[in-house]
């Protein structure tokens, strides 16, 4: 019989050796070590480390444009919105290496992966932006969000879902979905014109907060 096939044993070790010590710093003879396979084998699963670090990210912008497609087309643009978010929080908090390194090295893309591949990236990304930016337009316009910078708020929660996996290790069950609620409803209560609670803001509060 064939020998099982270790890429996913492969990818979620340069995964943690990317985390600990970047992208430029972990060799292919150090994720050769690490995994217990020679350096031939190693490039049959993986031409070279651009390799790996290209499918790390597509597998995490990958799964996020699903996430996407998992929110109702209809309905109202809080009610969208709040699933949106709820889905990227609890897909970041069971993934840990992986997102950590998404957020860490995808600055670099450019220097580190061929051209094709990081406009590849970039343009996915974009198509989440678009997206996000899209259903955040729209709560304002229904009067559904206050009024806000919809590029600035996007960042910012990509900032939090950014840091969850640096953080956050469930211990149960109760204790994700505990967090899933929790950064659900701050960011939701952030952006929101009327409260959890029902009560108006007042237009001095939403003339403050914008």
């Amino acid at each position: 019989m064939p020998r099982p096939s270790r890429r996913a044993e492969v990818c979620a070790t340069a995964a943690q050796l990317f985390r600990e010590y970047g992208y430029s710093s972990a060799t292919m003879d150090l994720i050769a070590d690490e995994v217990g396979l020679n350096k031939g084998t190693l490039y049959h699963y993986y031409p070279a480390k651009s390799a790996i670090l290209f499918e790390l990210l597509s597998k995490q912008l990958d799964a996020t444009l699903e996430l996407i497609d998992q929110v109702p087309a209809d309905g109202t643009a809080t009610m969208r919105m709040r699933e949106l978010v709820k889905l990227q929080v609890d897909r970041v908090s069971n993934k840990h290496d992986e997102i950590v390194v998404f957020f860490q090295e995808l600055p670099w893309v450019e220097k580190h992966l061929p051209p094709e591949q990081a406009t590849d990236l970039r343009r996915r990304i974009r198509k989440y932006e678009h997206f996000t930016k899209q259903l955040l337009t729209a709560g304002v316009r229904s009067g559904e969000f206050r009024p806000i910078d919809v590029g600035m708020i996007m960042s910012s929660m990509v900032g939090i879902l950014a840091y969850v996996p640096v953080w956050f290790r469930a211990s149960t069950g109760k204790a994700q979905a505990t967090l899933v609620q929790e950064l659900t409803d701050f960011v939701m209560n952030g952006i929101l014109a009327v409260p959890q609670d029902g009560a108006p803001v007042s237009p001095k509060l939403v003339a403050a907060r914008s």
